[in-house]
């Protein structure tokens, strides 16, 4: 390395080393995000060695304190008064916690109150804008932005002795005050829009009763601004009582609104929840959407789609302040949100489960797309937007937008780009899952068991499975990005499921037999008595358990309803099951089939009294090609209680003769013989010496001796066997010519395969 090169390495080392140095010297600097049990404050802390000074907002705080242990001991200053705090740093030094003077929690996380943590500005230029201010801040607190909460004492207008109350406290009034407005219902029409005195005042109503509550407004005269005269503690809780007693509750639930139980509180579930997407919250946003319309396959698809879309439109409609929504759990009147000519937004209630649940109506999820499309151009409302699963659908679709607007028209329910996309991931889908079966390939070939297997047999045991599987999930999921119509979408997810399905269904069965011989080979290792009954039996439930449970499952990807199938062949179906019992037997049969592999394709085997050549095997029957070229059909279920015995896997086919010599012959001539027939055999090159060979005299008759051979030559078709069968047999002749012995006849008692 060249000295200028040594010392750049060298001066950045130095320069990150520093950074971290210093940032590790001084954790507490930094702004700090804080909370506790009634609010919470933005804590700015500088730190110098062990001392640490700070200043916080609101109600003007300074902070002075020592570092001991990684523990912050410091005291607190507000007009108010005084106060101690001991907290301790987290050790990713992003978090803080603690307790206040009174032993109360407290817990902080750095933060940037301009961006993370901004909240809506304030606007107090009338009274409407006031007090909607005021329930957009309340809402913010609700979904977990607590800072939000200090900013609503802005807005409110205080007596004496509810300014000389401690801050906890005066956040607490804030919040009563909130929850007195959220149990009404905000008319934007009821407010004036200019207003030339002072003074005035609205009344809020609770849907569904006959309660209201007036709210006053003050302008102030130095700030130029209007604020919310706030109510006597003992007011606001008289009235609160009031209104919840009204809607038969005792006490403010905060997660009252999953419940769904009527328009706004649906409306909030879907936007709040929203925003916890990836943190549980999809199961909410689905429950706020009613997807009856929508094929249940394709749910996990369309459902964030359609929500983005939906809160899209919403977000471009105005700045939603849920008290605007009418909340009478009681009302079955569907609430139109917003109606435009191509479509609207409706809540409405639907029975589910036994209970009434306000969800946004199939007709507004079938044309949100529509309308979504229509005012994509409109300005967003609110400041902040929230993230989708679908971010790569629209990044693809401005691609295609930019190349060519033709690309964005649809043919039918489908846009041209999504068609061109979808042919660039079938393309690659087949790319990969070639490159997959390379892989897999190679693995094969290296693996102890599977290394001397054929390329044929690799081939159809892994590699079609695995690119079957590829192929499948890879279409699956380019097609879940590509935002396809539900009709071209559900075909391309049946036919990726069958594919996977299929895929790991042919996988698990080639792989049955891996796991049996890994397992036999564990078990000879460890001196274990290897049972290979129960390995075969365990192989045969196994493979079964796969083909039915394969079955089953491509059974519900069409839709058939087995369950219902099943459940009847119990109950009423089961005289069904008696009249087509010939048909399960069959069934169950070529399971059998599949599972225990006797036969494949092309051997030649013998069925009770039946010999030929396989040529298929179905669901219901065996087609067999017999010695007089016949076909021959055999169902299944005959075959497997039938003794199978196959042809083409023997080793060798025997032979069975015998020669009758002369009654004179003497003994010594035909022990002679035996010996010199038997050495034939054995150093014959046809024939198999490690099988059976037996020569001898087999008996005296009247016709003569009787002289008997058995054995097997090397041969696995009928035309070997007849070439090598002539030549030993003639061979064999001329040995007992030449031995002088007088050959009476040959009898050929069977020459069986």
């Amino acid at each position: 390395m060249s000295v200028f090169k040594q010392f750049i390495v060298t001066l950045l080392v130095t320069f990150l080393s520093t950074s971290i140095l210093s940032a590790d010297q001084n954790p507490w600097t930094g702004k700090w995000h804080v909370f506790w049990k009634h609010g919470s404050i933005i804590l700015t802390m500088e730190q110098h060695g062990d001392d640490v000074n700070g200043s916080y907002t609101p109600n003007n705080g300074t902070l002075v304190g020592t570092i001991k242990d990684n523990k912050l001991h410091a005291r607190t200053t507000t007009p108010d008064g005084q106060g101690k705090i001991i907290v301790t740093m987290g050790k990713n030094r992003n978090s803080l916690f603690g307790n206040n003077v009174y032993g109360e929690w407290i817990t902080g996380i750095r933060a940037e109150v301009d961006s993370e943590f901004n909240t809506l500005l304030v606007d107090d230029s009338s009274p409407l804008r006031t007090l909607y201010s005021f329930l957009k801040l309340g809402n913010q607190v609700r979904g977990g932005h607590y800072e939000a909460l200090e900013k609503t004492l802005t807005l409110l207008l205080l007596d004496t002795e509810q300014q000389n109350l401690l801050y906890g406290k005066r956040l607490l009034l804030s919040r009563i005050f909130f929850n007195i407005l959220e149990s009404c219902t905000v008319e934007n029409y009821d407010f004036k829009l200019n207003v030339s005195e002072n003074l005035d005042s609205v009344l809020l109503h609770q849907s569904g009763t006959e309660n209201t509550v007036k709210i006053e407004f003050v302008k102030a005269p130095q700030e130029q601004g209007w604020r919310i005269k706030l109510p006597s503690e003992a007011q606001m809780k008289s009235t609160l009582q009031i209104l919840m007693k009204a809607r038969g509750i005792n006490e403010i639930d905060p997660h009252a609104n999953l419940r769904l139980e009527n328009p706004r509180a649906t409306m909030r579930t879907f936007r709040e929840q929203y925003s916890q997407w990836k943190h549980n919250g999809k199961e909410y946003v689905i429950s706020t959407m009613n997807l009856s319309a929508i094929d249940p396959a394709i749910w996990d698809w369309q459902a964030p789609l359609l929500s983005y879309y939906l809160l899209s439109v919403i977000d471009r409609i105005s700045e939603l302040v849920y008290q605007e929504i009418p909340n009478d759990p009681n009302s079955k009147k569907p609430y139109v949100y917003f109606h435009h000519p191509l479509g609207d937004i409706v809540i409405a209630p639907y029975e589910v489960e036994g209970k009434t649940t306000w969800q946004f109506t199939p007709e507004t999820l079938n044309t949100i797309e529509v309308l979504f499309e229509e005012m994509e151009d409109v300005h967003i409302k609110v400041p902040t937007r929230m993230i989708s699963d679908n971010d790569l659908y629209f990044t693809l679709k401005n691609i295609a937008q930019s190349i060519s607007p033709l690309l964005i028209k649809k043919f039918y329910d489908t846009a041209f780009w999504q068609i061109v996309f979808l042919a660039l991931v079938i393309f690659l889908a087949g790319w990969i899952s070639y490159f997959t079966k390379v892989t897999t390939q190679i693995v094969v070939k290296r693996f102890y068991l599977t290394k001397r297997w054929t390329e044929e047999l690799i081939t159809l045991r892994f590699l079609h499975p695995v690119q079957l599987l590829t192929f499948g999930i890879v279409i699956l999921y380019g097609a879940h990005q590509l935002g396809l119509s539900d009709f071209l979408f559900s075909i391309i997810k049946t036919f990726s499921h069958l594919l996977i399905v299929i895929g790991i269904a042919w996988l698990i069965f080639a792989l049955i037999d891996i796991i049996i011989a890994m397992f036999k080979i564990r078990a000879k290792k460890q001196s274990f008595q290897v049972d290979d009954i129960l390995f075969s039996l365990s192989r045969s439930i196994l493979r079964i358990t796969v083909v039915i449970s394969a079955i089953f499952t491509i059974a519900e990807i069409f839709g058939i309803p087995f369950t219902t199938i099943v459940a009847g062949l119990g109950i009423g179906g089961l005289a069904f099951a008696i009249a087509a019992k010939d048909t399960i037997a069959n069934f169950f049969g070529s399971a059998i089939i599949i599972a225990d592999r006797p036969f494949k394709i092309g051997d030649k085997i013998k069925i009770g009294s039946n010999v030929g050549v396989i040529t298929n095997v179905g669901m219901r029957s065996t087609v067999i090609r017999t010695i007089t070229d016949t076909l021959l059909t055999i169902p299944n279920n005959m075959i497997t209680s039938e003794m199978i015995d196959n042809y083409t896997e023997r080793e060798a086919m025997r032979v069975d003769t015998s020669f009758f010599f002369s009654l004179d012959t003497s003994k010594e001539s035909l022990d002679t013989l035996d010996v010199a027939m038997a050495t034939y055999l054995r150093e014959h090159k046809d024939i198999d010496a490690d099988k059976i060979i037996l020569t001898g005299v087999n008996d005296y008759t009247k016709r003569g001796i009787s002289f008997g051979l058995s054995f097997f030559v090397k041969a696995t078709t009928d035309m070997e066997y007849s070439d090598i069968r002539h030549y030993v047999i003639t061979e064999i002749a001329e040995i007992v010519k030449k031995s002088g012995i007088v050959l009476v006849m040959i009898r050929q008692d069977s020459l069986s395969d």
